[in-house]
This record gives C-alpha cells, structure tokens and sequence, in this order.
C-alpha cells in the first residue's frame, strides 16, 4: 500500500492498532514515539505480517457511522429545538407596560408559546394561554399590561405570504388594548431579541437613535405623552436625555405658533 495517513486507536505491547480514513482497523507494528489519538503516516512496511484488517473492522466500522449519524441527529434535534421560527411559530408578538409578555403564534393566530422575560406576569397565566386565539390572549394580560403611559408593542409576521395577518393582529391590538405604540419588527431582529434576553419591543425601542424614528412609530401622541413615555423608557433608550429636550422645543415652538395664529386673528377682528 501506498504511504497512508491513520489514526492510534490502542498501543499495545509490541504492535498498535490504528484506523485507516476507511474506517478499517490495521495492526501495525509498535514505536516508542506512538500514543493513543496520535495521526501518524505508515507504509507496507509498517503493518504487522497477517495485520490487514483486524476482524472487527467491520464492526467498528459500522459502530462509527451509527455514532456519526447520532452525533447529527442530536445537532438537528437542537437547532429543531432552539430554532424560533420552527414549524409551529408563524408570528412572534411582544408587549411592555407594567409587565413584559411575549407571544409566538402559528398560521391561524393561535399562541404555541407565551414567556415573560422579566417574571412579571405568573408563569401558570402563561402556561394557560397556549392553544389560545391571540385576541384571548390579549383580554388575559390586558390588567397586567395596562398603566398610566403607552403600552409598547412590536410584531414580526413574514413578509408577503399572508397580507391579512398583520392587519388582523393590528385590529386585535387596537380593539383589546388602549393608547399602544406599534413597532414594526423583522427576522433578526426576533433572533437579536432572543439573545440580548429582551422583547422585541425593547430590543427595538433601544436602536432608536433620533426623535425623527421615534416618531416613525407613534402617530397622533401628544407632547406631553410622547415626553412621559421616553422618560419610562430612559434605561432603552440611550439619547432619551437629548430627545426629551427635542420634544420640549417642539412644544413650545408649536405653542409660539399658535399664539401667532391667535394674534392674527385678533388683529382681524379689529379691522
């Protein structure tokens, strides 16, 4: 046989036993140097006289390639397990306000998995709410949720294979839950989210980098809200400083501006 590279499966005491790339086992002849796992190249000259293949070359053979197999069922198993957008989630839903909740949902709105990062919400509601409708869910954790500043929301529905979906979450949200800011979300950032530990409503909310974005997101939100729900998420938020002082120029230049609009109005008059 030509030079061949093999691995030391056992050294004994005048010859070693190693393992071709063809899983066949060969009795070699022993050196000082070997070790066990060592990979080393041998030539004809090396192997034992009668030592070409062991008769259990066969049978390791086949142990190895059921071990193998075993080795990537168990990889698959796993990534089956920890993979977020296996066959049963369709849609992932996240809300923050007194508590934090966040839903996975499949095809029909239906939740397969509820978990709240934070433990603010008792795990045996979370536990009662899977197999649920999603509005169902929503009416569950309305009390949990509910305070005095805007409910934050944020949703990842893949793109372009139901159009209807997004809207009917919309319509369940709007309808359950009262003064909700809705933040749009994609793939990675459900894959982020799960990583930093946070919803996706946090993980959002913590890349706004601009008043401007932020006001991408929240329609009709007066001032004085506006200013209430940055400073409840200051820890999210890193400029919320900064913005908040955005917010209180604004106001008070929409404030000149109607007091302007007043004074012509007043001066009209008087004509």
């Amino acid at each position: 046989m030509d030079s061949n590279k093999v691995i030391i499966m056992e050294v004994k005491d005048d010859y070693a036993i190693v393992m071709t790339s063809d899983f066949e086992f060969i009795k070699i002849k022993k050196k000082k140097s070997m070790t066990e796992g060592q990979k080393i190249y041998i030539v004809d000259e090396d192997i034992c006289q009668g030592g070409d293949k062991t008769y259990l070359s066969n049978k390791n053979k086949l142990l190895r390639i059921l071990g193998l197999i075993a080795i990537l069922l168990g990889i698959l198993l796993l990534a089956f397990l920890f993979n977020p957008f296996k066959k049963d989630t369709y849609a992932t839903a996240s809300f923050d306000g007194d508590a934090s909740i966040e839903l996975s949902l499949d095809k029909n709105k239906k939740i397969t998995k509820a978990i709240s990062r934070d433990d603010s919400i008792p795990s045996g509601e979370l536990e009662n709410l899977k197999g649920k409708s999603f509005e169902y869910g929503l009416d569950e954790i309305d009390d949990y949720l509910e305070n005095d500043n805007y409910i934050l929301a944020s949703c990842y529905v893949p793109s372009g294979e139901n159009d209807n979906y997004i809207d009917d979450i919309r319509t369940a949200i709007d309808k359950e839950l009262s003064e909700v800011i809705f933040i749009n979300a994609n793939k990675d950032d459900v894959k982020q989210a799960q990583k930093e530990n946070k919803t996706l409503g946090q993980y959002k909310l913590q890349n706004v980098a601009s008043l401007s974005e932020l006001e991408k997101y929240i329609n009709n939100v007066n001032y004085n809200k506006l200013d209430k729900f940055v400073l409840t998420n200051s820890n999210l938020i890193k400029n919320s400083t900064h913005m908040r002082q955005q917010i209180k120029n604004k106001r008070l230049n929409d404030k000149d501006d109607d007091d302007d609009d007043d004074d012509q109005e007043d001066e009209k008059d008087d004509d």
